[in-house]
């Protein structure tokens, strides 16, 4: 075993020669101060576990090293210290060696003063961190943290009560719009459309801007201001076809003249069902011509194809009659010229005139006539079906005057229409619910 002394300054450079000139296999045996003031390490080579007799301590005076100022030295001298009181270790064999010269020797397996030190006696040793002003940092640090999260806190707790009394209010004012927008009959799937298309603000204008936009929604045809050519009126019976082409029929005799004009009957299936058509042609002095099983309508179309108003009246039947099969052949086999339009009553339930739609559809609809409206306690059901299945309304009628009560269907004034009747119905049934 080869022994060698260095002599430096301080702790750092005598470790830094030993270091440069034996490497990382040196093994410190002891170190001292010297009175000169020096550091003096003792390392070793090729060390096998003993002390040469020269550094064996004495048992009844263990050499004390002067007090030092370097608290690496200090550090060292407590490690001394602890190999002097330990017991003598056994020989060695070379597999033991490696992992003992590992251990005693790990200040060169790491660079010595590192920051990155896990062993708290070792940054102590070396003045790593300053404990004080690190704790005191680290308490500022929490505390930001803490004030930090109090604020964030109270943030979002305002927030949330913001969002709260805003959605609150919001809420409050649809239940309301809600509420009032099924009152007059509209279905769930117009009320819940409409809501999502208009932000309510809460305020006055809320009610009309709904109402307008509910008049957006309905189809119209605004061009039938007057009706030319051939129609069809369809539906089932009792809806007012036969009323409903005696009023059109007046209007355009009153305006150009009964020379224009003829009327067509295909309800052969009542007894006397085409009479009072024939009062209105009389009433009217304008032809009547019925269609029966002798007859074929395109035949009777072709045969007044050059007059300006042909209004062709159909039998009323349910949809679940047998006999409304061949009327809707007829009118599928019909010519192309041939408009159809339903004959809706407001007076139906919605999922009747729905039914009456899916029905009729089969001949290709071109629009619809909502008759009695002066009838109905609510028009929410009729306008919802014909937003809902896309019909065109072309008139609505309102009475039995003829040809006073029907008009070209105008969707403000459907709407205005609606609004009054609820109204109207809903005061008429608290006086009679209240006895006032």
């Amino acid at each position: 075993m080869q022994i060698r002394r260095f002599r430096a300054a301080d702790m750092r450079q005598a470790i830094r020669k030993v270091r440069d000139a034996v490497g990382p296999d040196a093994v410190i045996l002891s170190n001292q101060r010297l009175p000169t003031g020096e550091i003096e390490i003792v390392a070793a080579l090729d060390y096998d576990g003993s002390l040469p007799s020269s550094m064996t301590p004495k048992p009844a005076a263990p050499p004390r090293p002067e007090p030092s100022t370097d608290p690496s030295a200090d550090y060292l001298n407590r490690i001394e210290r602890a190999k002097q009181q330990a017991p003598a270790p056994k020989a060695p064999n070379t597999a033991q060696t490696a992992p003992v010269e590992k251990t005693t020797n790990r200040y060169f397996d790491m660079p010595p003063l590192s920051q990155d030190q896990s062993d708290p006696a070792v940054e102590e040793a070396l003045s790593v961190r300053n404990t004080e002003s690190t704790k005191q940092l680290q308490d500022m640090e929490r505390e930001l943290k803490s004030v930090r999260a109090l604020l964030e806190q109270r943030e979002k707790m305002e927030r949330q009560q913001t969002e709260s009394r805003s959605g609150a209010k919001e809420n409050q004012v649809e239940v309301k719009i809600r509420e009032k927008l099924t009152s007059l009959g509209l279905s769930e799937f117009v009320v819940s459309r409409l809501i999502d298309d208009i932000d309510l603000k809460g305020r006055e204008d809320d009610w009309n801007r709904l109402l307008a936009h509910l008049a957006d929604y309905i189809p119209v045809r605004s061009s039938a201001a007057e009706l030319k050519g051939c129609v069809a009126f369809m539906g089932p019976t009792g809806v007012g076809k036969t009323t409903t082409i005696g009023k059109i029929a007046a209007q355009y005799v009153l305006k150009h003249g009964a020379s224009g004009v003829v009327l067509i009957t295909t309800d052969t299936y009542r007894i006397a069902a085409h009479e009072q058509l024939r009062a209105f042609g009389r009433i009217l002095n304008v032809p009547v011509e019925v269609v029966n099983e002798y007859s074929d309508l395109n035949e009777v179309l072709a045969k007044y194809a050059h007059y300006s108003l042909v209004l062709v009246d159909t039998a009323g039947m349910n949809p679940r009659d047998s006999n409304l099969e061949r009327q809707l052949l007829m009118m599928k086999r019909a010519r192309a010229s041939l408009k159809k339009l339903l004959v809706l009553p407001c007076t139906s339930q919605r999922q009747v005139l729905k039914t009456v739609i899916d029905v009729y559809s089969q001949v290709q609809l071109d629009g619809c006539v909502l008759s009695k409206l002066d009838e109905s306690a609510s028009l929410g059901e009729a306008i919802s079906v014909v937003i809902e299945e896309g019909l065109p309304v072309v008139y609505i009628a309102d009475g039995q005057r003829i040809p006073d009560d029907i008009e070209p269907a105008r969707a403000h004034n459907l709407i205005s229409r609606a609004v009054y009747t609820a109204d109207h119905y809903s005061q008429l049934y608290g006086s009679l619910k209240y006895g006032s």
